[in-house]
């Protein structure tokens, strides 16, 4: 064979082979497209909204509300409750629990509602609480838990000191 013959069958390999490349990519790209969107035909439906989505009553942020038991272990842990305070404060955390969620998302008064719930409970339990566990509670953001207790930055307020 002549150098420009052998130079011919060179490059006509060549753009075989960058032609058999390319389709094994697009045929890759095709296949993963195809069963990714299978997927998500054939994915069941779930009640939970996406991750940062709005729930009901929610603020966004996929954050789910704490349950009376775990608000109650957290202030166990926080305050180093007795077992006679943790059954004072149990009922409550659970009646608080009931009026927040008996309020519907589409209520105007809502926020008013929930805030006086809340209100209400952290009297009730401040009442059981010795006045080293007040101060502590008080330190912790009572049952907001540090956000926006006390010289919290409201939405739209100034900083504090200001």
């Amino acid at each position: 064979m002549t150098g420009r013959a052998t130079s011919t069958i060179k490059q006509t390999q060549m753009k075989a082979n960058k032609l058999g490349f390319a389709g094994v990519v697009a045929l890759s790209g095709l296949i993963a497209f195809a069963s990714v969107s299978v997927a998500q035909t054939n994915a069941p439906a779930t009640n939970a909204p996406a991750v940062g989505a709005r729930g009901p009553g929610g603020r966004g942020g996929g954050r789910m509300a704490m349950t009376p038991d775990a608000q109650l272990k957290q202030l166990t842990e926080q305050l180093t409750l007795t077992a006679d305070q943790q059954a004072k404060i149990k009922p409550v955390l659970e009646d608080m629990s009931k009026t927040i969620q008996a309020i519907t998302p589409d209520d105007a008064d809502r926020r008013a509602k929930m805030t006086t719930a809340r209100e209400d409970a952290t009297k009730k339990i401040v009442e059981v609480l010795t006045a080293e566990q007040k101060t502590k509670f008080e330190e912790n953001g009572g049952l907001r838990g540090g956000r926006g207790g006390r010289g919290g930055r409201g939405p739209g307020g100034p900083p504090p000191g200001q």
